[in-house]
């Protein structure tokens, strides 16, 4: 079979060029006597590969290469593209703009160098491959080289929607600093794209800055105080234990740097509610820290016009230009006790002594449309505060608002609490006795002046301490 192969086939593929004429072919093909089975498939199949292969070699032989200082930078079936990207390549460059490279098309070696067909992808090759440096605008922010973007119409765009992003309500931005471009030949890898510009513009670097852990602080406190996410804190903070923070401990907090701010102002009309007052009325009925309603408060209405500042979108000043009153707000007027009960009093069958000498400055009771949860007694700074009875203290340190606080339980589900202390005197877990020192006055947490807040709760809930008294 291989004989008969050689001898019909063989001889004459050895006088048949690549690309041949297929009649040439099947002339010298001609067979005259029957084929067998096996010498029809051995046809079959080399016909096959002929016509696989012909049209395949055919085509890199009719490919073309653009060599450019020796190396086969792309290959192509048209020589026109390569000719047109050469030609568009070195358009408005200068006639030796690549007279230092070693341009030249040559017919295709099968196999060698990437296709292209698209001949603007290869203008950009060629001129990266040609020019690595290329020209760009270069965005300035006070005189300070910011990034390079391709040109100035995309410069300007850049900062138009910079403005877009920022402007709320139809107010007046501006940009803050002064911004300009100029015209520069920078490495190609420098030059941005549209959307990695803009976002460099708006986050473009990070400004690491520290924050002190105060009394009654948390970390969403800090997050809120220093315009960062409490996931980003965590982040900057490895390690970092939110239920644990200590007074003094140092955070570090990472934030954006915008490279331009965009700063929009607008005037916004809202309507808001106007307090009422409150009204006292002395009455020799009451004792001092008991109260009674005579006329509920109303609170009135006012539409107030602000001229409200943003940065990058954040609100950060409001002036109130006018002021316009809708409905006047009704004052609430309260009876207040004016009997003096000394403070030092126990009376008999009271389940409590009074933890301090002074006055009541504040009952409990709604006040200012909050409940007030306990009662305020005005005392100088460092007065002894005592133990209105017998009990287990179950909290002393710092409480938040509370400052300085001590809690005492004294069973059947009463505890008392005593805030606002100077200094404490007892520890938790630790037995009192009634009238035992627990601290002294002060102005700890959320206090305008020396006073101590004087709390009674049953089984949690806050009650009027007057009647435990």
């Amino acid at each position: 079979m291989l004989r008969w192969i050689k001898g019909r086939l063989l001889p004459p593929l050895e006088h048949i060029h690549l690309i041949d004429s297929g009649q040439k072919i099947l002339k010298r093909l001609m067979i005259d006597d029957p084929l067998t089975p096996a010498q029809v498939l051995c046809l079959v199949a080399i016909t096959i590969l002929l016509m696989t292969f012909l049209p395949i070699t055919a085509s890199a032989f009719n490919s073309w290469a653009l060599v450019v200082d020796g190396r086969v930078l792309a290959v192509s079936p048209n020589r026109g593209v390569l000719d047109r990207a050469v030609s568009e390549g070195l358009a408005g460059r200068g006639a030796g703009a690549a007279g230092v490279h070693q341009l030249a098309i040559r017919r295709a070696v099968p196999g060698e160098g990437p296709l292209f067909t698209d001949e603007r992808r290869l203008e950009d090759v060629l001129a990266a491959c040609l020019f690595p440096q290329a020209g760009g605008t270069e965005l300035l922010v006070d005189g300070e080289a910011k990034l390079v973007v391709r040109d100035r119409q995309v410069a300007a765009a850049l900062l138009e929607a910079l403005k877009k992003e920022y402007t709320v309500g139809g107010g007046v931005v501006t940009l803050a600093g002064n911004v300009s471009f100029r015209d520069v030949r920078v490495p190609r890898e420098r030059i941005m794209d549209f959307d990695e510009a803009l976002s460099f513009l708006k986050t473009g670097g990070k400004n690491t800055a520290r924050y002190i852990v105060r009394a009654g602080d948390t970390l969403w406190d800090i997050a809120s105080r220093c315009g960062v996410s409490m996931e980003e804190l965590q982040l900057a903070n490895p390690g970092l234990t939110p239920e644990k923070l200590q007074i003094g401990q140092v955070i570090n907090t990472n934030r954006a740097a915008p490279v331009i701010n965009v700063i929009c102002n607008v005037q916004q009309t809202e309507q808001e509610e106007i307090p009422f007052a409150v009204e006292q009325r002395k009455d020799d009925e009451l004792y001092r820290g008991q109260t009674r309603m005579l006329q509920p408060g109303r609170p009135g209405l006012e539409e107030v016009t602000y001229q409200v500042t943003y940065l990058n979108g954040k609100e950060v000043r409001r002036d109130v230009l006018s002021r316009r009153v809708v409905r006047e707000s009704q004052n609430q007027v309260v009876a207040v006790g004016s009997r003096v009960m000394l403070a030092s009093r126990s009376g008999v069958g009271a389940r409590l002594a009074w933890p301090v000498v002074g006055s009541v400055s504040s009952p409990f009771g709604q006040r200012w449309g909050r409940l007030h949860t306990g009662m305020d007694i005005t005392a100088g700074t460092g007065t002894p505060v005592r133990a209105a009875g017998a009990g287990r203290v179950i909290g002393a340190g710092w409480e938040g608002s509370y400052g300085n606080c001590v809690e005492v339980y004294h069973g059947d589900g009463v505890t008392t609490r005593y805030a606002h202390l100077s200094s404490i005197s007892v520890v938790a877990g630790q037995q009192v006795e009634r009238g035992q020192l627990l601290g002294r006055v002060g102005s700890t947490g959320n206090a305008t002046g020396p006073h101590l807040h004087f709390e009674v709760l049953v089984n949690g809930r806050p009650v009027n301490p007057a009647r435990f008294l």
